[in-house]
């Protein structure tokens, strides 16, 4: 036997140097270290969720006052303009998160006052974690996560999505009707038969050996349509449409290899669903015409009844939202146009594209006189009166004549200086009125 003494002789040269056989292993262990590190990140191989995961973490620690749903703001009234004779008719619903990091659904007048509202908490409508949720994407407190598309039904009835986690239904009085344990987001549109069309994505941790350049840790995004009774219709995969038109090249359009185009993540985006529908005149679209939006890829299509793609409009606009069916011939869409960091120097878009002429227009972008800009997320509607409501993101809704002039602004002010995210403002129709909200609350109990 050696002494301790002796090994560390044999393991070292006469000048004091470790000898190479150690050398080589050191060397070794880095170069499988590296090459572990490369592949593990893009197979998602252990440890690398691990290390995202404790990334993540520590930014929210040592940033405990990064809430990206609260900005600052140098509003102090919740509306700063309300011209009465060019505004559109109607109540509005703003989505939006609250001053206590809740979540609210709210129907509010022209002078901001809300005359109905669903407070909504995760944990009154899923107490049990769902298992088709990793634990780590389980709200755990306010807000944990946001509502992203919401339509008030006919009946009174809410329709919303948590973001990315599932599709829920209320009635009036926030009593919950049903509950889908699917991944939905983005939005929500309800057709001609109050069948709820939404979009969706399967999230997958292991390889599709039929696209074997798609890397594990990838979202499939899925069109869904549900019955008002929370049962599932139609499920279609966005990657089947594209392969079964011959379009599979979109599915490796977000790649920057050289070799093998792989490709991972959130390659598409799919950000709305959208159907064309009976009280619309029929032009190159027709009824039941069923609009995407893929928004990493800067792309909108259209398919028809046979899911063949009769239109696809593409990179006439930057990471856009909310496609719109015009008319017949028209196609309108928010163009976030995020191209410049500086909110300042930049200004979002409202385009008008002509399916039959090929025609594009700018219908309203921001301007000195009229700021807007909304990087991300963002929706518009087209009034009765030909204005256009328009929401940002961040805390702001805009309603502007055709002419461009402000007719309204509303600003989701929390608390002093703070302005809480806001996913959506709608003018609604004229059913929900006043007296309609009144009779809600006595319906409920509510003072």
């Amino acid at each position: 036997m050696y002494s301790e003494m002796e090994v560390d002789a044999r393991w070292k040269n006469a000048n004091g140097s470790i000898q190479p056989p150690l050398v080589m292993f050191i060397v070794s262990l880095m170069l499988f270290s590296m090459v572990y590190g490369f592949f593990a990140n893009r197979y998602n191989w252990f440890p690398a969720s691990v290390i995202n995961n404790a990334v993540f973490a520590f930014h929210q620690i040592s940033n405990p006052d990064s809430d990206w749903t609260i900005t600052e703001t140098d509003k102090t009234e919740l509306v700063t303009v309300a011209k009465a004779d060019l505004m559109a008719p109607g109540l509005t619903k703003i989505v939006n998160v609250e001053a206590d990091r809740s979540l609210a659904v709210k129907v509010i007048n022209s002078g901001g006052e809300v005359l109905h509202r669903w407070k909504i908490e995760w944990q009154d409508i899923w107490p049990q974690s769902p298992d088709y949720l990793k634990e780590r994407e389980i709200p755990k407190e306010r807000p944990g996560t946001h509502i992203h598309g919401a339509q008030i039904l006919a009946n009174g009835d809410l329709v919303f999505n948590f973001e990315h986690l599932s599709l829920v239904s209320l009635d009036s009085c926030g009593n919950l009707n049903w509950k889908l344990p699917y991944r939905t987001h983005h939005s929500v549109f309800i057709d001609d038969d109050e069948n709820i069309w939404v979009s969706a994505q399967r999230d997958h941790e292991a390889p599709i050996p039929e696209l074997p350049l798609i890397q594990p840790g990838f979202i499939e995004p899925v069109l869904l349509k549900v019955s008002p009774q929370g049962e599932i219709l139609l499920e279609k995969s966005v990657f089947d449409l594209l392969i079964d038109n011959r379009l599979q090249g979109a599915l490796y359009a977000n790649s920057i290899e050289n070799d093998f185009p792989y490709v991972k993540g959130d390659m598409f985006h799919l950000n709305d669903v959208e159907v064309f529908t009976g009280d619309k005149k029929e032009g190159f679209f027709k009824k039941g015409d069923v609009m995407i939006s893929l928004r990493n890829i800067n792309t909108v299509f259209v398919f028809n009844s046979d899911w063949e793609i009769k239109y696809q409009m593409s990179y006439e606009f930057v990471r856009q939202h909310d496609p719109d069916f015009f008319d017949g011939n028209t196609i309108t869409l928010f163009d976030n146009n995020n191209v410049d960091s500086d909110a300042k120097k930049s200004h979002s878009r409202i385009l008008g594209k002509n399916a039959i002429s090929g025609e594009t227009r700018v219908l309203f972008k921001g301007n000195r006189e009229v700021p807007f800009y909304s990087n991300i997320m963002g929706k518009h509607q087209w009034l009765t009166n030909g204005n256009l409501l328009i929401n940002e993101w961040m805390g702001r809704a805009i309603e502007v004549t055709p002419g461009g002039e402000l007719a309204w602004e509303y600003n989701t002010i929390v608390s002093p200086g703070k302005l809480g995210l806001t996913e959506e403002a709608e003018r609604l129709p004229q059913q929900f009125n006043e007296e309609y909200f009144k009779n809600i609350k006595k319906e409920c109990g509510k003072p």
